[in-house]
């Protein structure tokens, strides 16, 4: 058994949205605990307190919103903490803290800074950064971070991916909901599709579209239309669970995220409208999960984001289609046995190569069981059992 260990947990500001970045933090934070260690936390703000319930906090400005950083306010105040808790090792999960562990999860104010000025009109960034008036800050107190080095410094850490020459160092993926299983599945699964108007017999595909892009949601939506025309009735059944109902099955997509309206407009101009269904983005994915056959991770940046989907849709036995640039999408293309498949290019011939597969019956039972067995190691107790060792490692 590791040795018992302080942790003194720095974030940034955390929200408490499911796809939010931050909501690592009491992931991690409870996770630690429950492997034995003292874990305090403190956070520059967040949306709500009871996403840290029964954990220590330090909230350093309760009042603070999402759009109101003050980086250099949060590291004076994270120092002297720290020089308080001189006997804590301290991890920092935020790009503005060196810590003696840094895992910074928080997205990057480069990256942001790059998407203002290559996603717009000059005009149109200049618009969009007055959104964002402490950019500059962050910058700086980034570099300012990168320059530090407390105790004995360790390689930044990631979880998920990283981009190609990154500096970080991946502690793996992990599923941040455990997927329901035996009856609760076949329940949730039966309840969700009645709910939203499913076919117990249909194909149904899970997309995430939290970081929707609009040219690949264009490619995808006119590759699913040609795959709805093109699958025939006998290949949709034999995916189905018995009784089959009268009516024919149809392919169906059930998408999450925050650009609902954006992706309905690519779906009716493709003429699938009616075939796909917006749940929002403050959704419970476990049902969805169960109700769902395979799922697609078509959107993401090189380098970015966590891979949680992705990890999510395998631990929960699903068959994944994922952009070549989804986070995670590494995973499906992972082992001899693979539990899904990747997609290169933003085309509609490339994204039907990809969601062809799913209507193959073999293809889709080789890869649930690969799905199954890769889904073993996705948690976030072996991702934090990684990160314990740097902790340990860094007291050394």
């Amino acid at each position: 058994m590791p040795r018992s260990l302080s942790v003194l947990l720095f974030a940034g500001f955390v929200r408490r949205i499911p796809w939010a970045e931050s909501a690592w933090a009491p992931d991690i934070a409870r996770a630690l605990v429950s492997r034995g260690h003292r874990v305090e936390i403190c956070v520059d703000g967040c949306d709500d307190t009871d996403t840290f319930r029964d954990l220590p906090l330090i909230v350093h400005r309760p009042h603070r919103k999402h759009f109101g950083a003050e980086p250099f306010a949060f590291r004076t105040f994270a120092r002297r903490l720290r020089r308080q808790r001189p006997d804590s090792v301290t991890l920092s999960l935020t790009p503005i803290i060196c810590g003696d562990v840094w895992l910074p999860i928080d997205r990057r104010s480069r990256d942001i800074a790059r998407d203002l000025f290559t996603m717009h009109h000059p005009v149109a960034a200049l618009l969009e950064l007055s959104h964002h008036p402490w950019l500059i800050h962050e910058l700086l107190a980034e570099r300012r971070a990168l320059q530090e080095a407390p105790r004995h410094r360790v390689q930044p850490l990631s979880i998920g991916p990283h981009a190609p020459g990154s500096s970080l160092r991946s502690l793996g993926y992990a599923a941040r909901v455990e997927p329901l299983t035996g009856e609760a599945r076949d329940q949730a699964r039966h309840t969700t599709r009645a709910r939203l108007g499913i076919g117990a017999a249909d194909t149904v595909l899970l997309l995430s579209a939290t970081h929707m892009q609009h040219r690949a949601a264009t490619a995808l939506m006119q590759a699913f239309a040609t795959l709805t025309r093109s699958a025939t009735p006998s290949r949709v059944f034999s995916l189905a669970s018995p009784p089959l109902p009268a009516a024919r099955p149809q392919l169906k997509i059930i998408a999450t995220g925050r650009y609902a309206h954006t992706l309905d407009r690519c779906a009716r101009a493709a003429g699938v409208a009616d075939l796909v269904i917006h749940a929002g983005s403050h959704v419970d994915m476990r049902p969805l999960l169960a109700a769902s056959d395979a799922a697609v991770a078509a959107f993401g940046d090189e380098g970015l984001g966590t891979g949680r989907f992705v990890s999510e849709a395998i631990r929960a036995g699903l068959p994944v289609v994922a952009h070549q640039h989804a986070p995670g999408a590494d995973l499906a293309d992972s082992g001899l046995h693979k539990p899904g498949v990747v997609v290169s290019g933003h085309t509609p011939e490339a994204w039907l190569a990809g969601l062809g597969k799913i209507v193959d019956p073999q293809w889709m039972h080789d890869a649930k069981a690969a799905a199954t067995k890769a889904g073993v190691d996705l948690t976030i107790d072996r991702v934090v059992e990684r990160l314990e060792s740097y902790l340990i490692g860094a007291l050394r």
